[in-house]
Formats: C-alpha cells, structure tokens, sequence
C-alpha cells in the first residue's frame, strides 16, 4: 500500500508545544498520515532504548518507521579508512533501524572529488558490493538499503547510476527524489509525460517489483547550473516540480511506494497535501 508521510518534525510540530519525536508518532496518526523518516544526518546519535521505545510508540500507531544514513557517507572516497567508516555509518543506521523496527535506510551514494566520474563509480560499486555481503553477515536481509538520486551536477546519483548500483543485491532498492533529479537537470518535470519517462525507465532498469516498493523523497527544490540549491515548500510556483502530475502516474500504474515529504518547514502539510491529493484522483 502506499505511504506518505514526512521526513523529520517540521515547524508547526514545534509551534504546538511538542518537542520529542515519540510525540510525532500520534500526532501523525491524528493526521492519517502513514510513515516518517528519522534522519542521521550528522551522525547517529541515539540510545538503542530510546530507539526502541520510540519504535514501539510509532508502531502501536501504525506509522511505519525509516531511517536517512549520515549525509556525509561518500562510497566513491579512496581512502581505506575513510572508507571503513561509511561503512560504519551505514551499519550504526542499520542497527538503529532494527531498534525502530523499520525497514529502509537511505543513503546518499557519494561524489567523485577529483577523480573522473567513471572511476569513482568503480570505486562506488566495489564499495557497494561489500556492503551487500556485510548486510548479509551482519543479518540486516530483511531491510532495504534505499539509495537515492541527488540534486547537485558533481554528485553520483542519476537516475542510471542509482539503477546501476541496485543492481548489486536483491534488497537494494531505488530511492527517487524527484526534486533532485528535477534541480540537477534544471526542471524536467512538468507534467505525466515526463514522470512516465522516469517510471519507465526505472521498470525496466530494476524491474516492477524494485519499482513498486521504492521509496520517494519528493520536494520542491530551488537550483542553479550546477543543480541543488535549497529546498523549498509547495507554495513555491517557480522551481518545482509539480507533485500532482507524479502522483497521477503512481496511481495509473497501480505503484505503492513510500512518499517522504522533504520541504523546508512545511513537510507534514505537504505530505498530507499529496495524500490527500493522491486519493481526491483515486476517486
């Protein structure tokens, strides 16, 4: 079934006097909304009790749980140990998605630096290919490794890339943020067309089954030549992209995604903004 839900607590969280994210699991309920992305994006930092008790609150309300890895893992860098601790970030995520009892952990695939970009995918899927047989070892099978697209020009993650690197293992599985794609390629959605040109693309990179379950990071993002600049609410009418058209194609090829609202402040409006939407064309 589809799920839309928003990553992080966003601003009118706060102004209702709420301030610990145990406390979003009812408030979200309240709301019908259906998942929410815990990030690390600086680091995991969380006690595997205060994990697991948040964990349970969001389960016994039904919202299901993901996580977002530390956002400065790079599986392209050379470097042995630096190289080691992506791998530790990726791991401490996992194991902090267990205590949750989630399922999908994001991660940001990595950027070149100075080396060709040809090379540094090298480098990127052999980086990949160990963590496949760590998350075996380890015995995280039963999650998903979710990786993403990314917004700026200089960072690996196109939609082919990402196709590539899924191709690595049975629970790697795409992570498509439209917004990023959109700001990297500055503003290619614009109506189904264009979305279907995407879905298709990924049916036949990863086949239906990856597809059907991917997880989708969805914001409008403001850019420049070089893509990302900064992310933006749905009340922003310049950048995009369109969310309406994205979701007509979902439904239209019967997908169920997970949807995880990224705007700047306003990510659970948004979220329900798009659910409600979402089931308005399903109508």
């Amino acid at each position: 079934m589809i799920k839309f839900g928003p990553s992080g607590c966003c601003e009118q969280f706060a102004q209702l006097g709420y301030t610990k994210t145990i406390q979003a699991a009812a408030w979200l309920k309240s709301l019908n909304l259906d998942c929410f992305e815990y990030s690390f994006g600086r680091g995991v930092q969380i006690k595997e009790d205060t994990a697991r008790a948040i964990g349970e609150e969001f389960s016994a309300c039904g919202i299901e749980l993901s996580v977002h890895a530390p956002y400065f893992i790079n599986l392209a860098t050379v470097e042995e140990d630096k190289a080691e601790n992506n791998h530790r970030y990726i791991f401490d995520s996992f194991a902090a998605l267990s205590a949750f009892g989630g399922k999908r952990c994001v991660i940001h695939p990595g950027s070149p630096l100075k080396a060709a970009r040809s090379d540094a995918m090298g480098v990127l899927m052999r980086r990949l290919e160990k963590v496949a047989l760590l998350k075996e070892q380890y015995g995280y099978n039963d999650s998903y490794l979710c990786i993403e697209t990314m917004g700026k020009v200089a960072q690996l993650g196109t939609l082919d890339e990402v196709i590539s690197m899924c191709s690595l293992h049975d629970t790697f599985i795409p992570c498509i943020d439209f917004g990023h794609l959109n700001a990297r390629d500055c503003g290619i959605y614009h109506n189904k067309d264009d979305y279907k040109r995407t879905i298709d693309t990924l049916i036949e990179g990863v086949g239906i089954d990856k597809c059907n379950m991917m997880h989708v990071h969805f914001s409008k993002i403001q850019y420049t030549s070089k893509g990302e600049l900064r992310h933006l609410t749905f009340e922003d009418d310049v950048f995009g992209p369109p969310y309406e058209p994205l979701l007509e194609v979902l439904f239209d090829y019967k997908l169920s995604p997970y949807i995880v609202c990224e705007s700047a402040g306003t990510q659970t409006a948004d979220a329900l903004t798009m659910k409600n939407y979402y089931y308005s064309y399903n109508n």
